[in-house]
């Protein structure tokens, strides 16, 4: 019986001692980002345009779509935020990101001011990008 018992424990063992040569390893990337915090809910503008036209045997009417890519500056009621680049490319963040973002504008008298005052809020972020978002790690 004992040794049966001690058989049994053998592969027992040999499959912790498995599990423990497996690793994982996450590496990322943080990356810095400078430039103006604006508010991400209005940064892209829809217009539309209609054109008819009728000849004698038919009307036609074409309708034109584009997106117009417009200044959102940062309010107290901003609750998404993306980050417009010097190079003029924006940069939006993931929904815990921007939980953060508003609680640091609510907690900073200098920032709450420049916000009351529509000046461009000017930060550097620190992050991690994340498919189209980037992951915030701290923001000044």
């Amino acid at each position: 019986m004992r040794k049966i018992a001690s058989l049994a424990v053998i592969p027992l063992c040999a499959g912790f001692l498995w599990a423990q040569d497996t690793k994982t390893e996450t590496t990322t990337t943080k990356t810095t980002y400078n430039g103006s915090l604006m508010d991400a809910g209005c940064l892209t503008k829809q217009t539309e345009h209609k054109e008819t036209t009728t000849d004698e045997n038919s009307t036609t009417t074409k309708t034109e779509t584009t997106n117009e890519v417009v200044d959102c500056p940062v309010t107290t009621t901003t609750t998404t935020f993306a980050l417009r680049t010097p190079e003029g490319k924006y940069v939006r963040f993931d929904d815990p990101s921007n939980t953060r973002i508003v609680e640091v504008v609510k907690g900073n008298k200098v920032w709450s001011r420049t916000i009351n005052e529509h000046k461009p809020l000017r930060v550097r972020v620190v992050g991690t990008p994340n498919g189209d978002v980037v992951v915030m790690e701290s923001i000044r």
